[in-house]
Formats: structure tokens, C-alpha cells, sequence
């Protein structure tokens, strides 16, 4: 054959080839330099279709937000092109997230005008920790669910991102950037389920990279008043995840994690503050403190969000696996989900010598008061994960109280039918090899899956106290490590005062009221507005101040002087600094839900130190 024509050919071939391809992908176009009215134009050459009539949708809802945001309420003039730039008819559904698309098989081009969700003046239950913002020349969060949409039948279809930024700004995100030159960055993701898994935020970068094991960890935030770094978030952030590492077996499953952060200035208590996990990196929305009065806080509502890792993207149901963005369609398994992950936060951090054993037990306690106060405790907790976006809304914060309950009593009873050879680690270890990040379980056989690998008696606790009604008797679980249960316990204690308190934009306490003033806190002379600055000279503020008081009365002695220092407006009102002191006194208390040591026998022991995994927490 002549070399001469066999090259012309080839490169045919070639492009017939590439093209084909790109048609099979979504091509999404995003211009971050131009904000018009605090919108984005979103620009998508689709993929190919077949049908005569397609549907395009955003999503009605998406994992980890057990709520119904309906992103298509945030997007506006809807177009759709074929290839020679005629218009073809589209047509807007009742549902609000869906535009139908005549013609569709000369389907081209599709543009349309997004809104961000946090200035939207549109009526809306967006989860704001999934929404999306837009600040020209400063800041953009953009949840991919509130930008970006996919066709009827069509989420197993992979996406290109591209990205035209400011020059200055960079893209943090779990996601790998196929390219990033000059001010463009372009993403690839496999379907729409990793694309709406994946959040990225762009600005002025303050970054920090950490190793952990195999795994790189970005840590990216977003302080306009530069109150908070990075780096000082990594530091932080450093022991936890060695120690989620050494809990996770010595391996993370992930080879790159990003935390992003975007801290509130201007709207503090107007702007959403939480956190939204996801399998390659977790966003945060949270009130702008200066770092060394904040960075509790963020570690604390971090671990719970990496813990995520796990669940769902190693251990879900095809309900979490395969998400219905269109229909309100969710696991019953959130004691899995949301329930053993926020149980893990806690946990990794005892059994790797963060915290005391006393401290485990107290945030256990605190757990079970606000559980059987605030929520539902006969509620099947199968039914209210299958309900929680709608009947059962208002019970959706038991997920974090009685659902970290149920994974302790879990790994209790574990370690005891094993004789403390095998824990919930153990068996969420398990699950994660039988099931990985490419398959999932089926909800409805999930407790016998589970039983199969541990134990009989396994699936009559799901059966009482998961899938059933009864109230989780603490005292029998709690008990095998020679823990006390008490539902009510008259104790003396310490007090400062009984002043009402609240947290004001410094990050520091303040006297809300002083109705409730007990016999100490007279003696002290509060008055409301009192900014509490130290205790005993030690500086205070809303990170640290239970650690501090809690450090103080392990020490102290009935008769020693309490000092507080407080900032206060004189009769001239200017504000000074006053020192309130008063002999320490004692006073009776109901605790409610108490746990606590006690002595152990030796099958007590034995269970203690496996679950603890330290004798000396106690």
C-alpha cells in the first residue's frame, strides 16, 4: 500500500475515532470571569442521542443531604441547539428541575443561566453546605449539583469540566485535573454520580498538602479577613488523621482527600454552618473566628466528615450506590451512613489516645440526653432513615445521637460474643472487601449479610433495636465493659454561676441572661453582656472553654478562689476589663444518662481494653 495515502487515512480513522467519543461524553463550559447579576452561563455539548424526545434534569436531590433541594429552581433560560445553531423547542415540567427537548436526536448544544443558592431570593430547602456561591473576583463554591444537570437515562455518561478562571485563583477539590494551563483547568469524571460527588471551590489559594500513609491531603480554605490558614488547619489536623489511618489498619482507601473550607464573615449567623461529606473530600461553611479560638470546632466536625471514606464509598446500598437524583428514593441504613461514622469520629479518637475514657463516656452521655429529650427513641430507626427527607424530618438529627448509640452497643455486644476479638472496625473492615467502591449491598439483606459474618444473636439486635421499637436498654450493653448506666444521679458539682451564655462574632462566651443565677454565681456579680475573657488566667473562648472548666474542677478544692475575668461596659460605656471572684463552692445536681467506670471483673476487663484499646483510659 502507498505510505502516502495509508497516513491521510489513518489520521481519518483517527479523527472519525475521537469524534465519536466526545459525543458519548458531556462537554460542560463554565466562564468563572464573567458573573452577570450573580449568575453563571453554563454551556454543555451533549452527548449523543437517540430518542425523539429527551428530558434534561438538575437534581431533586442528592446523597448525604436526606433532603429535597430541587437545583432546577436556580436555573433559567433554558435552550437547546443542534449543530447548525438552530433552536429546538424545550418545554419546562411541573417538577421544576426538568426541561423536556423536542427533536432531541439533533440535540447539540444546551445553554442555560445558573443562580448561586446562597443570595438566591428564590424560596428554597437547599442544604446550604450543598449549595453554591458565586462572588466575582473573590470566591466560588460550586457544588456541582446546583450547576451542572444530565439527560434522561443518561447518568452512566461521563463529563468533561471546563473551567475559565480568574488567573490568580485555584481549583481545590478531590478531583485530579486532566489539565490545568494558563486560566483553564478541566476535569473528566466517569458518570454523574462522581461528578455530584465531587465540590470544588475556587479563589486566591491558601493550601497545604499533608501525607498521610499513601494518601495525599489537601487542606484548602477560604478566610476572607485571613483569620484563619491553612497551615494552621493542617497542623491541627495531623494527629486525628494519623489516627483514622492506624484505626482505618495502617491504610487509607483513597489516594487523595480534600477538606475545603469557606469561612463566613460577613453573614455569620445568617449563612448556613456545617459540613457535607463526600468519598474524595468533604466542604464546609463555617463562621469566620480567629484560628486559635476556632480550630477545635473545625477538627471536631472534620473527623466526623472524613470517617465518610468508609460510607458510603466502600459500604452502601444500591439506593446510595446508584442514586436516584429525581426521585426521593433513600437506604434505610443511615445508623450505617451517618450513625457508625459520627460513632468513629469519636471513638478513633480514644482508642488512639486523643481523648480520656471519661471523655468518651461523657460525649456518649450527652448522646442518650439529647436522644430520649429531644427525639422519638420508639421510632424504628429503619423507618425513620427510609422517611427522614419527609414524615420523619424532624427526627433527622437522632442520626447523630441514637445512631452512634447503636454502633456502640453494636461494637459492645461484638467484642463480648467474641471475647474482645472482634469489633465494629472489624466487621465495617469486612464489608468494605466484600462490597468496595464499584458494588453494593441490597437494603433489605443487609442485617442477615451482617449476621452471616458475625454472630445468631447479631440480628435479633437489629431486629429490637434497629428495625424495631424498642428503647436500647444502655445498661445491659454499657455493662459489658464495666460501664455504669444511670438514668438519673444526684451528684455534687462545681459551678460557675449558672449564667446563660452565648457566643458572640469573636468566638468568645457571653452573658445572655442572669435569671438563672445560683448562689455562686451571685457571689460573682455577672451582669448581662459580661464578655468572659479567662478563667483562673487562662484565656477562654468557645473552642476551649469546656476543656479549661473541666480541667479546673479536676482540680480544684472547695474553698479555692475561682477567678473570671470579663470584658464589661463601664458608666461611661467603655469597656474594661474586671476580675469576679468567689470561694469555690459545690452544689447539688441531677446528671441525667450517666455513664461511668467501675470496677471490672475480668471478662469486663478483657472487653474494656478491646474496645478501648488502652488499659489506661481506664
Amino acid at each position: 500500500m502507498n505510505a502516502r495515502l495509508t497516513m491521510p487515512l489513518f489520521v481519518i480513522a483517527a479523527a472519525i475515532c475521537i469524534k465519536a467519543t466526545a459525543q458519548n461524553s458531556y462537554h460542560y463550559s463554565v466562564d468563572l470571569t464573567k458573573v452577570n447579576n450573580d449568575e453563571l452561563k453554563v454551556e454543555l455539548v451533549t452527548p449523543e442521542v437517540t430518542e425523539q424526545e429527551i428530558v434534561f434534569h438538575m437534581p431533586k436531590i442528592v446523597p448525604g443531604t436526606y433532603m429535597n433541594s430541587d437545583f432546577g429552581k436556580f436555573v433559567h433560560n433554558v435552550k437547546a441547539y443542534d449543530k447548525s445553531g438552530r433552536q429546538l423547542q424545550v418545554t419546562a415540567l411541573p417538577d421544576s428541575n426538568s426541561w423536556s427537548i423536542k427533536k432531541a436526536t439533533k440535540l447539540y448544544k444546551i445553554e442555560y443561566n445558573v443562580e448561586d443558592t446562597w443570595d438566591s431570593k428564590v424560596k428554597h430547602a437547599v442544604y446550604e453546605m450543598a449549595g453554591t456561591n458565586f462572588e466575582e473576583g473573590k470566591n466560588f463554591v460550586l457544588n456541582t449539583c446546583g450547576i451542572f444537570g444530565y439527560l434522561e437515562g443518561m447518568k452512566k455518561t461521563p463529563f468533561e469540566l471546563t473551567f475559565t478562571r480568574p488567573s490568580n485563583f485555584y481549583a481545590s477539590t478531590g478531583l485530579v485535573a486532566e489539565s490545568s494551563r494558563g486560566s483553564v483547568d478541566i476535569f473528566k469524571v466517569e458518570n454523574a454520580d462522581r461528578l455530584y460527588d465531587s465540590p470544588i471551590m475556587f479563589c486566591v489559594p491558601d493550601t497545604t498538602f499533608i501525607k498521610v500513609g499513601n494518601t495525599d491531603v489537601l487542606v484548602s480554605l477560604y478566610s476572607p479577613k485571613k483569620q484563619v490558614t491553612s497551615k494552621y488547619v493542617a497542623e491541627h489536623l495531623k494527629s486525628l488523621l494519623e489516627a483514622a489511618k492506624n484505626y482505618m489498619g495502617g491504610k487509607l482507601p483513597v489516594t487523595k482527600y480534600a477538606f475545603l473550607y469557606y469561612f463566613n464573615s460577613e453573614q455569620p449567623t445568617v449563612q448556613g454552618q456545617g459540613a457535607w461529606e463526600h468519598s474524595y473530600s468533604s466542604f464546609y461553611s463555617m463562621t469566620e473566628l480567629p484560628q486559635e479560638k476556632s480550630v477545635g470546632n473545625i477538627v471536631d466536625v472534620s473527623s466526623h466528615e472524613f470517617f465518610h471514606i468508609v460510607t458510603p464509598l466502600n459500604i452502601c446500598s444500591k439506593e446510595v450506590r446508584e442514586f436516584n437524583f429525581n426521585e426521593t428514593i433513600l437506604s434505610k441504613q443511615l445508623w450505617l451512613y451517618e450513625g457508625s461514622t459520627e460513632y468513629d469520629a469519636h471513638h478513633t479518637q480514644v482508642t488512639n489516645g486523643l481523648i480520656t475514657g471519661d471523655e468518651f463516656l461523657k460525649r456518649l452521655s450527652q448522646k442518650i440526653v439529647y436522644s430520649r429529650k429531644f427525639y422519638n427513641d420508639t421510632l424504628s430507626f429503619t423507618a425513620l432513615s427510609k422517611g427522614c427527607a419527609d414524615i420523619y424530618a424532624k427526627q433527622y438529627g437522632n442520626v447523630y445521637m441514637k445512631g452512634a448509640l447503636i454502633s456502640a452497643c453494636l461494637d459492645l455486644y461484638l467484642y463480648k460474643l467474641s471475647g474482645g476479638a472482634y469489633g465494629i472496625k472489624d466487621l465495617k473492615h469486612d464489608l468494605s472487601i466484600r462490597y468496595g467502591p464499584g458494588n453494593y449491598f441490597e437494603d433489605d439483606s443487609l442485617f442477615d449479610e451482617i449476621t452471616k459474618l458475625t454472630y445468631p444473636e447479631i440480628r435479633s439486635f437489629f431486629t429490637k433495636y434497629v428495625e424495631g421499637t424498642t428503647p436500647i436498654p444502655y445498661e445491659e450493653f454499657f455493662g459489658y465493659a464495666g460501664v455504669k448506666y444511670s438514668p438519673k444521679k444526684e451528684t455534687m458539682a462545681f459551678t460557675l454561676g449558672g449564667a446563660a451564655l452565648s457566643v458572640n462574632k469573636d468566638g468568645n462566651f457571653v452573658v445572655l441572661n442572669t435569671d438563672k443565677l445560683n448562689e455562686f454565681g451571685q457571689k460573682m456579680g455577672y451582669k448581662k453582656d459580661d464578655e468572659l475573657l479567662r478563667l483562673d488566667k487562662v484565656e477562654v473562648n468557645a473552642g476551649n472553654f469546656q476543656q479549661v472548666v473541666n480541667n479546673l474542677y479536676s482540680t480544684a478544692k472547695e474553698g479555692d478562689i475561682f477567678t473570671v475575668e470579663v470584658r464589661r461596659k463601664n458608666s461611661s460605656g467603655e469597656k474594661e476589663v474586671l476580675a469576679l471572684s468567689a470561694p469555690a463552692v459545690k452544689i447539688k445536681k441531677t446528671e441525667e444518662h450517666v455513664l461511668e467506670f467501675e470496677t471490672p471483673d475480668a471478662s469486663q476487663l478483657k472487653i474494656r481494653n478491646a474496645w478501648l484499646n488502652n488499659p489506661c483510659n481506664k
